[in-house]
Protein backbone atom coordinates (compact mmCIF):
# COMPACT_ATOMS: atom_id res chain seq x y z
CA UNK A 1 0.00 0.00 0.00
CA UNK A 2 1.13 3.47 -0.59
CA UNK A 3 0.03 7.39 -0.08
CA UNK A 4 -1.43 9.34 2.91
CA UNK A 5 -1.43 7.09 6.08
CA UNK A 6 -3.07 9.58 8.75
CA UNK A 7 -5.23 7.49 10.37
CA UNK A 8 -2.87 4.33 9.30
CA UNK A 9 -5.25 3.30 6.23
CA UNK A 10 -1.90 1.87 5.12
CA UNK A 11 -1.84 -0.91 7.73
CA UNK A 12 1.85 -0.97 8.29
CA UNK A 13 1.79 0.11 12.05
CA UNK A 14 2.65 3.90 11.67
CA UNK A 15 0.60 6.70 10.38
CA UNK A 16 3.97 8.21 8.40
CA UNK A 17 2.55 8.10 4.65
CA UNK A 18 4.78 6.23 1.83
CA UNK A 19 5.88 7.21 -1.37
CA UNK A 20 6.12 3.70 -1.98
CA UNK A 21 4.60 0.76 -1.46
CA UNK A 22 4.71 -0.94 2.20
CA UNK A 23 3.65 -4.31 3.49
CA UNK A 24 0.79 -4.97 5.87
CA UNK A 25 1.66 -5.45 9.18
CA UNK A 26 0.49 -9.30 9.46
CA UNK A 27 -1.66 -9.89 6.37
CA UNK A 28 -0.93 -12.83 3.77
CA UNK A 29 -3.01 -14.68 1.52
CA UNK A 30 -4.94 -12.01 0.74
CA UNK A 31 -7.87 -12.23 -2.40
CA UNK A 32 -9.21 -9.15 -2.42
CA UNK A 33 -8.75 -5.61 -1.09
CA UNK A 34 -10.80 -2.68 -1.09
CA UNK A 35 -10.13 0.74 0.12
CA UNK A 36 -12.35 3.71 1.86
CA UNK A 37 -11.51 7.19 2.37
CA UNK A 38 -9.54 6.42 4.95
CA UNK A 39 -9.70 3.04 5.68
CA UNK A 40 -8.84 -0.64 4.21
CA UNK A 41 -10.14 -4.27 4.39
CA UNK A 42 -8.90 -7.25 2.63
CA UNK A 43 -10.23 -10.90 2.49
CA UNK A 44 -7.88 -13.79 2.83
CA UNK A 45 -8.23 -16.96 0.57
CA UNK A 46 -9.48 -18.35 3.98
CA UNK A 47 -12.36 -16.18 3.70
CA UNK A 48 -11.64 -14.15 6.83
CA UNK A 49 -11.39 -10.36 6.65
CA UNK A 50 -9.29 -7.77 8.20
CA UNK A 51 -9.60 -3.85 8.58
CA UNK A 52 -7.67 -1.24 9.75
CA UNK A 53 -7.23 2.46 9.79
CA UNK A 54 -9.90 5.20 10.44
CA UNK A 55 -12.75 3.62 12.93
CA UNK A 56 -14.64 6.65 14.06
CA UNK A 57 -18.02 5.45 13.10
CA UNK A 58 -17.33 2.25 13.50
CA UNK A 59 -16.40 1.03 10.01
CA UNK A 60 -13.68 -1.63 10.37
CA UNK A 61 -16.38 -3.58 11.89
CA UNK A 62 -14.56 -4.94 14.85
CA UNK A 63 -16.90 -3.75 17.61
CA UNK A 64 -15.29 -0.33 18.56
CA UNK A 65 -14.52 3.08 16.94
CA UNK A 66 -10.56 3.05 17.55
CA UNK A 67 -8.50 3.93 14.76
CA UNK A 68 -6.84 0.84 14.05
CA UNK A 69 -2.79 1.32 12.57
CA UNK A 70 -2.57 -2.61 11.52
CA UNK A 71 -5.48 -5.31 10.56
CA UNK A 72 -8.21 -6.24 13.04
CA UNK A 73 -10.53 -8.99 12.56
CA UNK A 74 -13.74 -8.04 11.80
CA UNK A 75 -16.51 -9.65 13.41
CA UNK A 76 -18.73 -11.35 11.03
CA UNK A 77 -22.10 -12.52 12.43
Amino acid sequence: MLGENRHGQLGDGTTTAATAPVAVAGLTGVVELTAGRAHTCARTARGQVWCWGDNSLGQLGDGTARERLAPVPVKLP
